[in-house]
């Protein structure tokens, strides 16, 4: 009788244990739908040489399903006007602490295809407030070699972005060279902190594209 109830209580135990554990995995993978997401949009980038921040109070917003969205400043012309390959894809989404507050902040980087050889890159940073997504902040990364996104990651608790440098282009696609810029949370924003630094990218382009702008 004693044996059998040690043996139900450790049964019990186990199966908790197991329950918490289980609780826990999964509470680090439960986060918004970014596949399925709005998120701000004030149209199409102008062709830019440097990293934009923008501004997070734009009312603008286009609203992603599974992970693509047309051009939205094309498809308000019609179907037929739509160059082909342009719009939005969601490429990543990376959790890390990039605001130094002890919790994973989204890092969630987006590709916008012009329809042609000309490409670049959304980043938008989110905290989860409540269990709901809210945006840190978000910038607009250069075209391709023109100080396009290399990387974009976390490190000691800073948000540490690197892009391609143009003065070690190779025609518009792509650079041999990268310039990376530390970011630290403060006062409610990103600021760039210490020193720029120079470096040599392993790759001449973040993702070896067609010249339709398709992923090979």
């Amino acid at each position: 009788m004693v044996e059998r109830f040690f043996g139900m209580r450790r049964t019990i135990v186990l199966a908790l244990c197991i329950l918490a554990t289980t609780s826990v995995t999964t509470g680090q993978n439960v986060g918004p739908d970014f596949k399925n997401f709005s998120y701000p949009w004030s149209g199409p980038p102008s062709w830019s040489e440097r990293l934009e921040w923008l501004s997070i109070s734009t009312s603008k917003t286009v609203r992603f399903t599974n992970g693509h969205l047309a051009d939205p400043g094309q498809a308000e012309e019609g179907e037929n006007s739509v160059a082909a390959f342009a719009g939005l894809t969601l490429e990543s989404v990376t959790w890390a602490d990039v605001t130094g507050e002890g919790r994973k902040d989204a890092i969630v980087i987006i590709r916008y295809d012009t329809g042609g050889t000309q490409y670049s890159y959304f980043v938008y940073l989110y905290s989860l407030q409540a269990g709901r997504p809210h945006l840190l902040g978000y910038f607009h990364a250069g075209d391709r070699a023109f100080s396009g996104l290399y990387r974009v990651y976390e490190q000691n608790k800073k948000l540490v972005v690197e892009l391609f440098d143009p003065d070690k282009r190779t025609g518009d696609c792509c650079s041999s060279g990268i310039i990376r810029t530390r970011y630290r949370w403060e006062r409610g924003k990103f600021e760039a902190a210490g020193t720029t630094e120079f470096g040599t990218s392993k790759a001449a382009s973040r993702i070896p594209v067609s010249p339709f702008g398709l992923h090979q």
